[in-house]
């Protein structure tokens, strides 16, 4: 394995005491706002079987995210299975949630697919295959869902709505890189030239580590476009798969809507405020997006959720769609691990 491919234990040590810190920060803020009697008393109202969906929803995820990475991976010729996917999947869900920005997500993936014997170059190339579907995905879903629901984030937010248009225009940004770097030989020479110039101004050491960098990417990147353009149908069904997984994850907050027996707001219009939310916080250097993710929530859905429920609505979606989720991944992830070494210890 590439060293530079490893996440130190050190570091997701420190990632996660992060994670933790602002999580108990954000859960102090609530509480302070909302009593533990009225928070219970809310929970109450909601009607267990919506708890169970909003689960399932993101079973549906997870299966998704699975599928999306057993396929290019069996396109190389592998026998994966799709416990195998998934496994990848919860993984990088997990290291995804404790580190800034997700990115201790792929590398993470790509070491335990190495421990299977997948090789590096097509663990990376699955993994761009997976990455360029979702965030398309994602992008799209938050541009339709501010230009439909643009009235409700005018109301909800006034001009702080502006805000959420950074993340969606650096989501926007990220997809075109990826593409580029894929499809375009000159456009991602000039992009990168201009990059590591602006940067250079700065720092010459640090341009010539992000040159390096950047070309080892580039060629990776050119190496995919031939499979890309030879397997188009299965990118086709891994975009189709991620409009899936996607939509089942935004419909937690809808099932938390229903939960509570609210009407007056479609389906649509939730999922659609959810897929902006996402996006808008997805940028942040922050695990997990926690704390952002809340307090955007709270802004966002302030007149979609009344104000006794707004707390309880935030909290439960929240569990359902991502502590519960890393609580359960991290485990999974405990046991993984312990087979790995098992297995090299006897190995």
């Amino acid at each position: 394995m590439n060293e530079n491919n490893n996440v130190s234990k050190k570091k997701i040590i420190v990632n996660a005491l992060v994670f933790l810190g602002v999580l108990a920060l954000t859960f102090y803020i609530v509480f302070s706002k909302v009593s533990l009697a009225q928070m219970s008393s809310a929970m109450k109202m909601v009607k267990f079987r919506y708890i169970l969906a909003g689960l399932a929803c993101m079973g549906i995820f997870a299966l998704g995210e699975g599928l999306n990475i057993r396929r290019p991976l069996n396109m190389f010729g592998g026998k994966v299975s799709i416990m195998h996917g998934i496994k990848y999947a919860v993984i990088g869900f997990f290291f995804s949630s404790v580190t800034p920005s997700a990115s201790g997500g792929q590398p993470m993936q790509l070491y335990y697919m190495h421990s299977d014997g997948i090789k590096v170059s097509h663990g990376t190339l699955a993994l761009l295959f997976e990455l360029l579907s979702f965030e398309t995905v994602a992008t799209v879903f938050a541009v339709i869902g501010y230009i439909t629901q643009h009235r409700i984030l005018v109301e909800s937010m006034g001009r702080g709505r502006f805000l959420l248009l950074v993340g969606i225009g650096i989501s926007i940004i990220i997809v075109a890189f990826l593409l580029m770097a894929i499809f375009s030989k000159r456009a991602i020479a000039v992009i990168c030239r201009l990059i590591t110039g602006t940067v250079g101004i700065f720092s010459k050491k640090k341009a010539e580590a992000i040159e390096k960098r950047t070309v080892r990417i580039i060629v990776e990147y050119r190496n995919s476009a031939v499979y890309f353009k030879e397997n188009r149908g299965i990118f086709v069904r891994t975009l189709l798969t991620s409009a899936v997984q996607l939509t089942a994850m935004f419909s937690v907050t809808y099932l938390v809507y229903e939960g509570f027996g609210l009407q007056g707001y479609s389906a649509f219009q939730i999922i659609a405020l959810q897929a902006v939310l996402f996006v808008a916080v997805a940028f942040l250097p922050l695990p997990g997006a926690v704390g952002a993710s809340e307090g955007a929530f709270v802004l966002i859905f302030r007149i979609i959720f009344p104000g006794s429920l707004l707390g309880p609505a935030m909290l439960l979606s929240r569990c359902l769609s991502f502590y519960i989720c890393v609580i359960i991944s991290g485990i999974a992830v405990s046991f993984i691990t312990r087979k790995v070494l098992v297995r090299r210890i006897n190995g």
